[in-house]
């Protein structure tokens, strides 16, 4: 075999080489998406962790206030929710709180007669409330973070993000009136001599 002959079929096998490999290479996603979907999945995970203490919040002042319908549902939204919760988790859970403060709200106008077992009660639920918004307050950053990210996320990995994306869109609404309902809570806790606890006190000092 002459040198010429030698030399291109060198440069054929290289040239399969470099198309094979090219064919073959794993593609990245595209804006980042691979770093993206572990910063969302660590965002849901802390929004999922604050959500339950708000919805076993609610179902204790519900209980405490006579609610049973209301203290089921919050129990069965808190129980569907996992650190692996699907957008629709989110929503479901989102909206029965919201619907839940408008429930409790009224109730506190017209308050029943409550029992030192009830009083009780209502003082755990103040007591896991807190500990759901200083949770807010906590991964505040967390949600910053994600936000701005999401301004360079190509429309192909968009789809990949919703849920993270969700958050940060309802965040600083949610953060207001989960504040709202602690300060109310507390509010009538003191006109009603029922215990608030550290955890109620520290989160209404909290800031965002």
């Amino acid at each position: 075999m002459n040198q010429l002959l030698k030399s291109a079929l060198y440069l054929s096998l290289v040239s399969t080489s470099l198309v094979a490999q090219a064919q073959f290479k794993m593609p990245s996603l595209p804006g980042g998406g691979n770093k993206l979907s572990g910063a969302q999945d660590q965002l849901v995970t802390q929004y999922v962790a604050a959500d339950k203490d708000v919805l076993d919040a609610n179902g204790k002042m519900d209980d405490a206030l006579g609610l049973k319908d209301q203290a089921a549902q919050a129990r069965a939204e808190s129980a569907a929710l996992s650190s692996g919760a699907t957008l629709d988790n989110l929503k479901a859970a989102d909206a029965g709180s919201s619907d839940n403060d408008a429930v409790i709200a009224a109730a506190y106008k017209n308050p029943p007669e409550m029992d030192a077992k009830a009083k009780a009660t209502f003082t755990e639920g103040l007591e896991s409330l807190g500990k759901g918004l200083l949770k807010y307050v906590a991964m505040k950053s967390s949600v910053t973070s994600f936000g701005s990210s999401l301004t360079s996320v190509s429309p192909a990995a968009l789809p990949k993000v919703q849920s993270g994306a969700y958050i940060v869109k309802v965040f600083p609404g949610n953060s207001k009136n989960l504040f709202t309902s602690l300060n109310n809570a507390v509010t009538f806790a003191k006109a009603h001599d029922i215990t608030v606890p550290p955890d109620a006190t520290q989160a209404l000092t909290s800031s965002f």
